[in-house]
């Protein structure tokens, strides 16, 4: 009898570690292409593997999350619990009187009838908010990885921008010529992408015989 518990709650384990990952996986895939697209890059130059876009997916959720609770109306949240708990109260008061029911003057045919109907529409209903769920666990993590994007292209082009930006432009060069500088947006091992600071225009060049040079971040004083 243990046993199949236990392989019951092994295959619950993997299925929900396996959907778990699906969502991660897409939430950080689509934050990665939003955040590039932003700024004007193809996401297909700079791809990545699946840990780091799990580990992306991650980061996103938890500041999607920490910004929603920060953004939340907590007066509507104080009045829902409020109504929760009104129903509670009302489902806990003892229950009235049974009457007859019309239904019970009915004939048998008739009733049989009434149910097979009901029956039908509540499968259907059953069916449909299990598919909507299934839609909802495809987006919900896509819709949250888009804003996750969008929000740090944001944050870091402001950031850029801004005279008060801790952070050093990084340098590009070659053969002991300054290319360019400003600041990296992504790198792979034959492209670099740039946000030019002189230009305030992303380039995207090839990495070929190319010197990185930066310089530690600066702390807040």
């Amino acid at each position: 009898m243990w046993i199949n518990r236990a392989t019951s709650l092994t295959a619950l384990v993997v299925a929900v570690g396996t959907l778990l990952g699906f969502c991660l996986h897409l939430t950080g895939h689509v934050a990665h292409i939003t955040d590039l697209g932003n700024w004007g890059v193809q996401s297909d130059l700079f791809p990545r593997p699946a840990e780091w876009t799990i580990i992306n997916g991650y980061y996103a959720i938890f500041s999607e999350t920490a910004r929603t609770l920060s953004d939340m109306p907590w007066s509507l949240i104080v009045t829902v619990c409020l109504a929760i708990a009104f129903a509670i109260l009302v489902h806990r008061l003892p229950a009235p009187k049974k009457r007859a029911l019309i239904t019970d003057r009915l004939p048998n045919w008739l009733k049989n009838t009434i149910a097979a109907i009901a029956l039908s529409a509540l499968w259907m209903t059953a069916i449909f908010y299990l598919l909507l769920i299934v839609l909802m666990i495809a987006i919900i993590p896509a819709a949250v990885g888009q804003r996750a994007g969008e929000d740090t292209a944001a944050q870091n082009l402001a950031r850029y921008r801004s005279s008060e930006n801790l952070t050093d432009p990084d340098e590009l060069w070659r053969g002991g010529e300054l290319l360019m500088q400003g600041h990296i947006i992504a790198a792979s091992t034959d492209l670099v992408a740039l946000f030019d600071t002189e230009l305030d225009q992303v380039r995207i060049i090839d990495r070929a015989g190319i010197e990185i040079r930066s310089r530690p971040r600066k702390s807040a004083k």
